[in-house]
């Protein structure tokens, strides 16, 4: 599969695009349209997104970080905690401009998949939606947090894993921004014991579809 075209399985996906902008969700939606995506739904802040992903079933939502009256965090955030498995393992790839090591854990920490700073280029979105469709993370559940599994490939783990799931947390890192590269090598690569997702994680038919074309393609 080749990183500048279109991707197995992307046309018969429904994407969600939440952000505050009108201009970026088009600038976003161009992106797809060019990769062959045809299906997708828009809302302007976290809480039409939550009534968006529950009426419309969305496969994969791309959302924006700051947007009032709800963010993209908090939208996450409560996807997480739902009792629908629909939304509760929903894939979520956040696209900010938030480069802050400190906001790009609490994004981690709310329960995102991938996590893409603006600006956006077909390349690197395509990049995270491979990432959804190729390499899912299992998710994980402890007293503290629920999403997909924070451990990344090189991060050495011993015990509970302790790391903050609030914003507020992020203040102490904010000084210290990362690139798209770094963000990805340090949070968000396969984990070591490998990508397959779960036996018990939801998992919606246009994503299943998309994995086992994707499959086919690299025999």
């Amino acid at each position: 599969m080749s990183q500048s075209g279109p991707g197995p399985g992307i046309s018969n996906l429904r994407f969600l695009l939440v952000d505050d902008h009108p201009q970026i969700r088009l600038l976003v939606r161009t992106i797809l349209h060019a990769l062959g995506a045809r299906d997708m739904i828009e809302a302007s802040d976290g809480g039409e997104g939550l009534k968006m992903a529950t009426s419309s079933q969305p496969d994969i939502v791309i959302t924006d970080w700051a947007m009032e009256p709800m963010s993209g965090v908090e939208m996450v955030k409560t996807m997480r905690e739902s009792h629908d498995n629909a939304i509760k393992y929903m894939p979520v790839i956040m696209l900010t401009g938030f480069s802050e090591r400190g906001r790009i854990m609490a994004a981690r920490d709310s329960g995102i998949n991938e996590y893409l700073l603006k600006p956006v280029s077909p390349t690197s979105l395509y990049s995270r939606i491979r990432s959804v469709i190729e390499q899912p993370r299992r998710f994980v559940k402890t007293s503290v947090y629920f999403g997909p599994d924070r451990r990344r490939g090189k991060e050495k783990f011993d015990g509970n894993d302790k790391r903050g799931t609030e914003e507020t947390g992020a203040s102490v890192d904010l000084s210290v921004q990362m690139t798209q590269s770094e963000i990805e090598e340090q949070y968000f690569m396969p984990t070591e014991s490998g990508s397959t997702a779960s036996a018990e994680q939801y998992v919606s038919p246009g994503i299943r579809r998309a994995q086992e074309m994707a499959k086919k393609n690299r025999r």
